[in-house]
């Protein structure tokens, strides 16, 4: 009887502790019903209802494990109640049972705690990861703002180069009909060259000849002389009044005997004196040729650069209608710039070197938009990693919200 009264008393204080635990346990409730509608605001703010709602439902499986736990301590406490005649041995696994229930409600309750404490901190670091959004947010438009109006006056800038382009490219078509103008007469003057060589070269061979028959006696030195002298002053007319014919017909007008005598002095300086002109037209045709290649290569780069500026433009973004009728205004007053808008020269002022002057400070201003433009993009392609990355966080965020 004092055995079972000793139990009935541990009975009854069993029963006060699962009174306790109950009135605990419906502390916790109200504790998760409150930290619930927390989680609740703290979702509206970042939109995210759907992954809290999932952490409703572990956190109501959780519980109802605990109930389950609740219940099935009550199976036990009433199958002791019931077998309360049985062994003690039972007994002593109710009181280890019931010291782990507290410790285990102990723990809750200092996980509890701790979820409370990150639950703060990430509200406080959701509200700073908003912040910097807004912010980056704020930089991007001004950007996007600054890149639109920078985008304008690139489109007005590569107006002025297309007809800068253009007006180029008709030097360029002037300078191709001069060079070959030039090649032409270089041809020609080459064919008078060759034939004035061939005839100078037969008239030196004859006066050698003439010269050896000389030294040896077989002519008389004043007639020699005197026969030399006219065959010089022969010979250079000929030259002069054949030099525009071709060399079929000045080898074959060209008549040895006469010329009997030749002065050597006389043909050797109109030698030299046609190679030094010869020299001169080459050296200058080279010239001509370099500055026209030169000329050719610079409009191909500013060609490239033009067009690959222009590839990169939507259709019909490049031109406007304020712009049209700026062209066609300077156009009307003369000057300058209409003779680039109109592709032809509407000013005497407007020379080659002046072209090229103006050429230059336009490829100068259009090497500094394009490097405007890389700068441009390199600040947006930054603005968007850092926007990638706030975006990463607050994925972060919402992920560890979902495992607490």
């Amino acid at each position: 009887m004092d055995e079972l009264r000793t139990l009935r008393t541990k009975v009854k204080c069993l029963e006060d502790e699962r009174l306790r635990t109950e009135d605990e346990l419906s502390k916790y409730r109200e504790l998760i019903n409150r930290q619930k509608a927390e989680i609740h605001n703290l979702l509206e703010k970042v939109k995210t209802v759907d992954q809290l709602q999932e952490q409703h439902q572990r956190d109501e499986q959780e519980m109802n494990s605990w109930k389950e736990e609740v219940d099935s301590l009550n199976t036990l406490l009433s199958d002791f109640q019931k077998d309360i005649d049985g062994s003690r041995k039972r007994e002593s696994e109710l009181l280890v049972f019931t010291e782990k229930l507290t410790t285990k409600n102990a723990q809750l309750q200092s996980e509890t705690n701790s979820l409370q404490m990150q639950l703060d901190k990430l509200t406080f670091m959701e509200r700073e990861s908003q912040n910097r959004l807004e912010l980056a947010n704020q930089a991007r438009d001004e950007l996007e703002n600054k890149s639109k109006k920078e985008d304008e006056l690139h489109r007005n800038k590569v107006q002025m180069l297309e007809m800068e382009l253009a007006s180029q490219q008709k030097s360029f078509a002037d300078l191709n009909t001069k060079a070959e103008e030039l090649k032409d007469e270089l041809m020609t003057q080459k064919r008078k060259h060759a034939a004035n060589l061939k005839d100078l070269t037969k008239q030196l061979q004859q006066a050698r000849r003439k010269l050896d028959n000389l030294e040896n006696g077989s002519y008389d030195k004043e007639v020699s002389s005197m026969g030399s002298r006219s065959s010089s002053s022969g010979s250079l007319n000929a030259r002069s009044s054949n030099e525009d014919r071709s060399p079929e017909n000045t080898g074959s007008s060209v008549v040895v005997d006469h010329f009997p005598e030749v002065d050597k002095t006389i043909l050797i300086e109109r030698i030299v004196r046609l190679q030094k002109a010869h020299a001169r037209k080459n050296e200058k045709m080279e010239f001509m040729e370099d500055h026209i290649k030169q000329l050719v290569e610079e409009i191909r780069k500013k060609t490239k650069i033009i067009q690959s500026y222009i590839l990169r433009e939507e259709a019909g973004t490049l031109s406007s209608e304020a712009s049209d009728f700026n062209k066609v205004h300077l156009s009307r007053r003369g000057g300058i710039m209409a003779s680039l808008y109109t592709s032809h020269p509407a000013d005497s002022g407007l020379t080659l070197e002046l072209s090229l002057e103006i050429n230059r400070k336009l490829q100068a201003v259009l090497e500094d938009t394009l490097l405007k433009n890389i700068t441009l993009k390199d600040n947006l392609q930054t603005l968007g990693t850092e926007i990638e990355r706030l975006i990463k966080q607050q994925h972060e965020l919402e992920q560890r919200l979902k495992q607490t």
